[in-house]
């Protein structure tokens, strides 16, 4: 039973069972916490999916997923967003998406697998920096935002650290800024899947597994939004740089 999965899964998802089954708990734990903060879905799966994948399909595969969960948040977001701000900086990243998903498919795997990897970890070192309390919203940063959440969005499907860092601010309400990120990253999950299938990145394999996953994302989102601002950031920044520094540590021993 378990070697007829094992086929299975090889032919028609690309990995064997425990890859596979190392995806799921990747997957869900990382679903719980994007629905615990409204972010970092990506941050914390790509690295750790791609020590076990190709980071195309690492990559890949978080695009899909943010794609298929954004309409839960975008839904509960009406009404309490900043419809033109969020627009803006949404067509800014969508437009600068295509090149971020060119640099990752022309560079090669193990380098593509630390940069992400240092991304991540630069993300969470930059969420600590200090920040006034007031967003700016003149036309440049809104630019430069919107172009380093494209490009980020499409080499390691993190659009998060700078619109993040736009949109975590004290006198911002927390459900704000939540539904503000979760809108944007949906338009850019979107525009990275039209992008990825007009380049023929997404195969059969890859949509297969995706599939399989989405329900521990579904489900791991919907249990972490239960528990929206129930736990303090340092106990899950600190749990997350712990997971990063694992897998930049893998990551650069696999390029060396």
């Amino acid at each position: 039973m378990i070697d007829a999965l094992d086929i299975w899964l090889s032919t028609h998802a690309g990995l064997a069972l425990l890859p596979f089954l190392s995806i799921c708990l990747i997957v869900a734990g990382a679903a719980f916490f994007r629905g615990l903060t409204g972010f970092g879905y990506a941050i914390l799966s790509v690295p750790l999916v791609s020590l076990v994948a190709t980071p195309t399909v690492a990559v890949l595969m978080a695009i899909l997923m943010q794609l298929i969960i954004g309409p839960f948040g975008v839904r509960q977001a009406r009404g309490i967003i900043d419809v033109p701000m969020v627009a803006k900086i949404a067509a800014i990243a969508c437009l600068t998406t295509p090149l971020g998903l060119w640099l990752l498919d022309i560079v090669s795997a193990d380098v593509a697998r630390l940069i992400i990897t240092v991304i991540a970890i630069g993300s969470f070192f930059a969420f600590m920096m200090k920040r006034p309390q007031t967003m700016n919203v003149s036309p440049l940063h809104i630019t430069l935002v919107g172009t380093i959440s494209g490009l980020l969005n499409g080499f390691a499907a993190m659009p998060g650290p700078p619109v993040v860092l736009h949109f975590v601010r004290k006198q911002v309400p927390p459900a704000v800024s939540r539904g503000s990120m979760i809108t944007i990253f949906f338009a850019t999950a979107a525009m990275a899947t039209l992008v990825a299938f007009w380049r023929d990145m997404v195969d059969i394999q890859l949509l297969v597994l995706t599939a399989l996953t989405c329900p521990l994302m579904i489900g791991g989102n919907h249990l972490g939004s239960k528990f929206f601002g129930a736990v303090s950031e340092p106990v899950w920044r600190g749990f997350v740089m712990v997971l990063l520094a694992i897998a930049a540590a893998v990551a650069l021993i696999k390029l060396l």
